[in-house]
């Protein structure tokens, strides 16, 4: 308990004597029990909530004395608060059950992504396909074949090549390139697109002529078909589920033949995100193969750990799963001579197919296959009377829905001793949210996955997969809560120039930003949180006030000097601010429970009560603190609004959109707060610059923002691995890279209690 009380933050304090705790006792049965129960458990219909909570010794003291007992606050102050809190800190307050239990290792099912993404990577083993490379990010946009048409040749002759950075162009009447021809001409745009974040997409082309679109595909058929239709403007989508940190290709024709103008856009939709032109930084000249992304709803992930977690076992996922599975065995069928490198006229394919499959059900299930296991999954399934489409399909199945597919950590509970097979599995899953490829089983057959240095250099090798990077960003969103939440929307009334576009820009300046600080630069946790320069679009650079726009163009998206657009520290990038606002107005109770969770790794109960904020019900004059600070008046409140409060009256010189301002209500904004940190010290602070100075100084936010890495990468709590060595998470973590601190985790966590072949 001494290594995870340095680890995850929590706090010793010295004990009261025996007396004193009678004393307190005996004040806490007479005042408090009615309400909190005699033994602090909570009273159904009074205070339902266990005395349980971070608070220190000091600020609990101060609670009690300003508001119990709730009804007569005054009977309880100075010598009696002191010892009834002494008591209650002593006998309840920080001993919830995850603080006093061991966890162990529970077996949980793959989440929704580590499905997919597995499925994805187990067919792309095959010598007939290939897992698709990292792109090469210094060539973005599409390679773009220029040809003029002669009749209804879309290739008659080939006038440039060249590199577009993206696909928006009304050529009028007039045509791409001096010297082509005006009655007739096509585009041919080719490479892949890694999309920033995983979820639903939606692909927009626009045009007033003929297009073939193709998105992860082949380049047989076409994903959108249009080359028969031209003469009017329309619009044509698709929708597909893509996997965040993985290219794709991308392929768009298109052609003129007598038509009177020409013009051709390539959007999208991305999750959370609106509709806007496919920005250049997510297109890329290089040709990648298609994947395998599985496009089944399924259903959503058990949250209720504060993370996704692969826990809830029902009859919808059951069925969802299946039909995933069955759309995978029809893949596998349309695909099968590519995927076994055979071909009808091949004297030897039903064999290469068998042989292809021991393979596919061996990375399946993550480690060698027993002769049973062989028999039962593949060898008997190629019966004569069996059609080869019904024996891949069934095959397919029954290893997708296998539990030694779906519930990785079997082998981990399964094993007394760990063996490097369980440490690839979990490696493979805490970066990749996948399982083992070929290389790794290739590396363990040979005994080359046994020592310390081998598990360290495939972890490094595998941590700058664009993959890796993917599962680091979706942590990031997730730790910033806005991985589930659609844009900010606000009242166009109050604030007409916060369109769709300012969103869009809001939200992939923010994703750049988090990028560019952890794999670009390198970046640590002070590095992150300071934020001296955020990326601002030519829209940004408009609404929020930057006068010097001749920098910027269209689609740049230029870093700025931080503090020249008023802000200080990351939670105050714009789109976090008006992600936490209302559509009208400033929320400082939202905005303080992200600062007081997320940032200074603060705990917070639920309330006790939903309370529904209505401006009308106060004085219009009022500024927005004064309506907050009235509506969170009484006692029952104050025990966390205290600290709600504080942390989001420091941000209420910025508006429900994130721009600076000077009035609210006629007054200028009071920023200025007294705050009481988790050892009951109290702070005065006038302004997010305080409040960076000190979330960089609290070691409270470090713990946390550890605590909350290791539950999204592990999807396990931090109790199940208690003998974990903290010096390894802790040590210098001021200067740590990100990225170190990423891998030294996952190396931590994967090899616990691997013993290394010396």
């Amino acid at each position: 308990m001494a290594s995870l009380a340095v680890i995850f933050g929590f706090v010793c304090w010295a004990k009261p004597n025996e007396s004193e705790l009678l004393k307190g006792k005996a004040i806490f049965e007479k005042q408090c029990a009615e309400c909190h129960g005699s033994k602090g458990q909570g009273v159904v219909g009074e205070y339902e909530k266990p005395l349980t909570g971070d608070w220190p010794l000091e600020k609990l003291i101060r609670v009690v004395e300003k508001t119990m007992p709730e009804l007569e606050p005054k009977l309880c102050r100075g010598e009696d608060a002191r010892l009834v809190s002494n008591y209650v800190f002593e006998t309840f307050w920080q001993k919830p059950e995850r603080f006093s239990k061991s966890g162990e290792i529970t077996l949980a099912r793959l989440t929704n992504r580590q499905f997919r993404q597995s499925v994805a990577d187990l067919f792309a083993q095959s010598p007939g396909t290939r897992i698709p490379v990292g792109v090469d990010r210094e060539k973005q946009g599409l390679r773009a074949a220029y040809y003029d048409v002669k009749k209804m040749n879309r290739r008659h002759q080939k006038k440039k090549d060249r590199v577009d950075t993206v696909v928006d162009f009304d050529f009028g009447s007039g045509v791409p390139l001096e010297g082509m021809n005006q009655d007739g001409f096509s585009v041919l745009w080719q490479g892949s697109i890694l999309p920033p974040e995983t979820g639903w997409y939606e692909f927009f082309i626009h045009s007033y002529n003929g297009f073939s679109f193709w998105i992860n595909a082949d380049g047989k058929k076409a994903s959108i078909d249009e080359t028969v239709v031209g003469g009017e403007e329309r619009e044509k989508s698709i929708r597909l589920f893509l996997l965040g940190g993985r290219p794709y290709p991308i392929m768009l024709d298109f052609f003129k033949f007598k038509d009177p103008i020409a013009k051709i856009r390539l959007s999208w939709k991305p999750p959370h995100g609106n509709k806007e032109i496919i920005p250049k930084e997510f297109l890329f000249q290089q040709s990648v193969p298609p994947s395998l992304i599985i496009q089944q709803k399924l259903p959503p992930d058990d949250s209720s750990y504060g993370f996704a977690r692969g826990t809830m076992i029902e009859q919808a996922w059951d069925e969802a799963i299946t039909f995933a599975a069955l759309e995978a065995g029809r893949f596998a069928n349309d695909k099968i001579d590519q995927l076994a490198q055979t071909n009808n006229e091949d004297a030897k394919r039903r064999e290469k197919i068998e042989t292809f499959f021991l393979e596919f059900v061996k990375y399946a299930f993550r480690e060698p296959l027993t002769e049973k296991q062989k028999e039962f999954f593949v060898l008997s399934r190629f019966e004569k009377s069996k059609s080869l489409s019904r024996s891949v399909e069934e095959i397919v199945l029954l290893t997708l829905k296998s539990p030694r597919f779906l519930y990785p950590e079997w082998q981990a509970l399964a094993k007394k001793e760990k063996d490097p097979y369980v440490v690839a599995t979990r490696l493979s899953l805490y970066l990749w949210d996948s399982l083992p490829g070929r290389t790794f089983h290739q590396l363990m057959e040979k005994g080359n996955f046994c020592k310390k240095s081998q598990v360290e250099g495939q972890s490094k090798r595998m941590l700058e997969d664009d993959r890796s990077q993917a599962k680091f960003q979706d942590f990031l969103l997730h730790w910033l809560e806005i991985d589930q939440n659609d844009p900010p929307q606000k009242d166009r009334k109050l604030f007409p120039r916060f369109d769709d576009q300012v969103i869009s820009d809001l939200r992939r300046s923010l994703i750049t930003y988090l990028g560019s600080v952890v794999w670009e630069d390198r970046g640590t946790l002070e590095d992150l949180l300071r934020a001296r320069e955020i990326p601002i679009s030519k829209k940004m650079a408009g609404y929020y006030g930057v006068k010097n726009l001749r920098d910027f163009n269209a689609s740049a998206f230029p870093l700025y000097p931080a503090e020249d657009l008023g802000r200080k520290g990351l939670f105050t990038h714009p789109y976090l601010l008006a992600n936490y606002s209302y559509v009208d107005q400033t929320s400082p109770i939202h905005r303080g429970v992200f600062i007081s969770r997320k940032i200074l790794g603060r705990s917070l109960r639920p309330p006790q009560e939903a309370i529904s904020f209505k401006s009308s019900d106060f004085d219009p004059k009022w500024t927005m603190r004064q309506k907050v600070t009235a509506l969170t008046k009484p006692a029952n409140c104050m025990a966390c609004h205290d600290l709600i409060n504080s942390t989001g009256f420091l941000l209420e010189g910025y508006d429900a959109t994130g721009r600076v301002r000077t009035e609210d209500g006629g007054k200028t904004p009071d920023t200025k707060v007294a705050y009481f940190d988790r050892e009951g010290n109290e702070l005065s602070m006038s302004g997010p610059a305080d409040l960076l100075k000190h979330s960089l100084a609290s070691e409270s936010s470090e713990m946390f923002f550890i605590e909350e890495l290791f539950k999204y990468v592990a999807k396990q709590d931090p109790s199940c691995y208690k003998n974990m060595v903290n010096k390894t998470l802790l040590k210098d973590m001021r200067t740590n890279k990100l990225t170190d601190l990423y891998l030294q985790l996952c190396l931590e966590a994967a090899t616990d209690g691997f013993a290394y072949v010396r």
